[in-house]
């Protein structure tokens, strides 16, 4: 039976095609998906297994994470959303339990789940069934659309990673609450949602150490000394372990000198309030 109070949404970016299985746990629910790889043949496909997609949008360019979430927020009309990624596995029943819980409880803003191959939860806490937590995996979680549009959502100032941790620092300062019930079960299979290939890695790497320093610099825990050393770190490093073999190693503190140079360049010319 179709639920009206919940809408799915899910972001794609390279994704490959094995990963649709994943989603049929969404077919009695609303679902709104952006493809930011423009894959016609995966759209195809998705509509043939679920058939209340409200939305399918598709993008030339990668415009991140949290503007994406932004952007299909904005296009939901049921109270609340389930925001997740097509590398999650959830069931229905999971997913009602998340919203009973946000139903239940007034200060709720989010509710997640237990994530079995993420301890995001405590093992001494697992004797109650619902308890606040102050952090959440961007990847999978319930939210309130009007409460989490009234926190102003994600700042899309952050691509890609950190806009969580950003989002759970807005909201502990808040009257809202982020609940975890622990009868609600996900899996993650990290980092399978897109195919890996080079352009990713690099994506990935350089944008995680990138919204590092934006978070640091909003939160005014950054220092210049600190952007002093690491353009210096990061190229002797990457040296270093080309000299040893070890290539990812050294292709990975070369995404990160990017990063510094990205920071330089756009980073620290962004304003925070």
């Amino acid at each position: 039976m179709k639920n009206n109070q919940i809408s799915i949404i899910i972001l794609l970016f390279k994704t490959p095609p094995e990963i649709i299985e994943n989603l049929k746990n969404y077919r009695d629910f609303n679902l709104l998906i952006l493809d930011q790889g423009n894959n016609q043949d995966l759209q195809k496909q998705i509509r043939k297994e679920l058939p209340n997609i409200k939305y399918y949008g598709f993008s030339n360019k990668n415009i991140g994470f949290a503007k994406g979430i932004n952007f299909l927020v904005k296009r939901i009309r049921t109270k609340y959303f389930l925001c997740t990624q097509p590398d999650i596995i959830i069931n229905k029943k999971s997913i009602l339990n998340l919203y009973k819980t946000l139903n239940e409880k007034r200060d709720g803003i989010i509710s997640v789940p237990k994530i079995t191959s993420f301890k995001n939860y405590k093992k001494k806490i697992l004797k109650k069934k619902v308890f606040t937590v102050t952090n959440i995996l961007g990847a999978i979680f319930m939210a309130d659309r009007e409460k989490f549009m009234k926190i102003d959502m994600f700042d899309e100032r952050f691509f890609f990673y950190w806009e969580d941790i950003d989002l759970c620092s807005r909201i502990e300062k808040s009257k809202f609450k982020i609940y975890l019930n622990s009868v609600a079960i996900a899996d993650h299979k990290g980092a399978s949602s897109t195919v890996a290939d080079l352009r990713t890695f690099i994506i990935r790497k350089v944008n995680f150490k990138y919204g590092e320093y934006l978070f640091q610099k909003k939160y005014k825990k950054l220092k210049s000394i600190k952007i002093l050393r690491e353009i210096i770190k990061y190229p002797l490093l990457g040296v270093f372990y080309f000299t040893i073999f070890k290539f990812k190693n050294s292709f990975e503190n070369l995404c990160f000198f990017f990063a510094v140079i990205k920071y330089i360049s756009f980073g620290k010319f962004k304003k925070f309030d």
